[in-house]
């Protein structure tokens, strides 16, 4: 856990030992320190089962740059985003995540994030691929549709805000949990074709039919 140490900047040559001794199973969390810039290649063929980015940048810009100097990077899970009583980010556009195109992420989660586009399809492009989709307290306007181009076999929203109820159609999605967020009501018409498992509490949705 590094979370905390105001660390700046990040080199090629601070992560060495990650290369000259492979850890599968090492977590990362760089949270709450004020991180200006990521050498590109720092982080290339390093293996983490999970990295924990949280209020990290002060900027969109600086956090644009940052993910792309995660490059190369093969990460079992990645946490983005910021906590709730410290924010930074705003006026998300669908660049934001771009450099993520760049890394192998199986699982993915972005936690407390607002102003986002209004429509984030594009925003998420590069995660098409994860197998586990998570947001946590995001505020959404609108969201066009989660289509079967996304092949996410977990899809998972908490405690967020959304305009109107996701239409969802994930021929792969088996897990879909979708508790205590806020508006989106009606329940909309949904083509999950492998769905295994389905929360639906504390949203206070409506139901036009079964």
């Amino acid at each position: 856990d590094l979370s905390s140490n105001n660390i700046q900047n990040i080199y090629c040559k601070d992560l060495q030992v990650l290369h000259q001794m492979p850890l599968l199973n090492l977590s990362l969390d760089l949270s709450l320190n004020p991180i200006n810039f990521i050498q590109p290649g720092a982080f290339k063929e390093i293996r983490l089962h999970k990295l924990t980015l949280r209020n990290n940048f002060d900027s969109l810009n600086v956090m644009k740059t940052c993910i792309q100097g995660l490059t190369g990077l093969e990460v079992h899970r990645l946490v983005l985003g910021e906590f709730r009583n410290e924010r930074n980010i705003e006026d998300f556009d669908k660049s934001a995540l771009e450099g993520l195109c760049n890394l192998s992420i199986k699982e993915f989660r972005l936690a407390h994030l607002d102003d986002f586009p209004d429509d984030i399809i594009d925003l998420f492009n590069c995660l098409a691929n994860v197998s586990s989709f998570s947001l946590v307290s995001v505020y959404i306007k609108r969201i066009e549709d989660f289509s079967y181009n996304f092949r996410w076999q977990h899809l998972e929203l908490v405690n967020c805000k959304f305009e109107q109820f996701p239409p969802l159609k994930l021929k792969s999605l088996k897990r879909l949990t979708f508790t205590a967020n806020k508006g989106g009501n009606p329940f909309s018409e949904v083509d999950l074709p492998s769905l295994e498992f389905l929360d639906l509490s504390r949203n206070g949705l409506s139901f036009k039919g079964c």
